[in-house]
Order: structure tokens, then sequence, then C-alpha cells
């Protein structure tokens, strides 16, 4: 099973939401194209914050990557390469933060593979900093949501990977994982949230708590 590499990022102060979106699709997206061992590459572009926490020390978030590499040491081969240099020598001219995860994803339910278009995602924490959530987590009951495609979640496999690109860093360690929601369309999305289900899963999981509830624009880069 292979692994994720997600950079979470905010935009450069004096750099527009246009500018951003913009740079990131077609510079920074045509570069990070070229890194030997991707698989696939998918950008998270937030079209709307449907709930952002106020005492989390990640920095402020603009948009999330998901790199896909067949295991951690193909992703490090990838790291070493010209090509990576290049990708880290163009963030400065867009970003104005990054926070790198690794990430293992696992299917709660539906198929990811035939998703809807419409994409929700969530950072979460830890409820309680002693639990191994990754050990307990699969063993609970998650409730299904009334229309929604898909659920995977995503857990944090390894946060030693920063990049050293000039721009600051958040804080790697206060994140535990990463879930993908998928609808067919927007009010079937909207209605879901709004649901006794959708509230439950999203924040009344009994070992996570949401920091960050996004709808996303997803583009396939790769």
């Amino acid at each position: 099973m292979g692994i994720y590499r997600s950079a979470i990022i905010s935009r450069k102060p004096g750099v527009s939401e246009s500018e951003f979106r913009d740079h990131w699709i077609r510079i920074h997206g045509s570069l990070a194209f070229k890194l030997p061992g991707l698989g696939s590459y998918r950008q998270n572009h937030i079209k709307r914050r449907i709930y952002e926490a106020l005492d989390v020390s990640v920095q402020a978030v603009d948009g999330i990557s998901q790199l896909a590499f067949d295991s951690i040491g193909h992703m490090e081969i990838s790291d070493a390469s010209p090509e990576y240099a290049a990708v880290k020598a163009d963030i400065p001219a867009f970003q104005g933060g990054i926070t790198i995860l690794v990430l293992r994803k696992v299917k709660v339910w539906g198929d990811s593979n035939e998703c809807g278009p419409i994409k929700v995602l969530w950072l979460s924490r830890k409820r309680h900093p002693s639990e191994n959530v990754v050990g307990e987590w699969a063993a609970l009951s998650h409730p299904r949501v009334l229309g929604a495609k898909a659920f995977v979640q995503n857990f944090i496999i390894d946060r030693g990977h920063p990049v050293s690109a000039g721009v600051p860093a958040g804080d790697a360690q206060v994140i535990e994982t990463m879930s993908e929601l998928w609808f067919e369309d927007e009010q079937t999305m909207r209605s879901a949230l709004d649901s006794e289900e959708g509230k439950a899963l999203i924040y009344s999981d009994p070992l996570l708590v949401p920091m960050a509830v996004y709808q996303m624009d997803e583009i396939t880069i790769r």
C-alpha cells in the first residue's frame, strides 16, 4: 500500500486568491508533475470554509496537496532529485507557509474510485493525547451519511519530512488525520452535513476533534 505526501499551504501575503490558484495549478503543478516516482497528484483548493477552530497552531490554510508515492523510501528518492529542488525553489513565489505530512489511506465505506465531484475534507487532532488513534479508530462504528458516495480516512504516519524552502511551517505534531467525504452534488452535500449523521461523523468522533472543515475544489494534476 502506498502513501500520500500532503502539503498544507497558505497564500503568500500580497498574492490574491486567483493568483494563488493560477500559480499553484499552472506553474507549481507543472513542476511537481515531473517528480520521479510520483503516482497521482491532486490539489485541493478551498471552495468554502465550513469550520475552523481558533486554537490551532497550524498556519492558515488555503490549500492542501496530495501526492502519491509507493513508499516513504520512494518519496525520499524523489526529494533528492533536481525536479524536487525546482519545486522547492518555486514555493516562496506564492506560498506564505507550508506544513508537510505523510499519510496512509484507509477506505472506510463506499468506493472512492467512483466518488462524486463534490468533496469535503477535514483535519482532526486527537481528542485525548494519550490514545492510539490508528490502533483504535478502525474498530469503531462510523455513521453512514445519506447521500455520501465514499468516506476515506488518512492517518498521519510520518511528520519528519519538513520542507526547507524559506517559508514558515506550522505545527505538524497537532494533526492526526485528514478525512475525505464525497458527494454527487452540492445540495446533497449540504443536506448531509446538516443531518445528525453528518454532524456525528465530523464533530462527534470519540477519538478525534475537527480543527478545520472545508468544501474543496479538487484538481487532478496527474
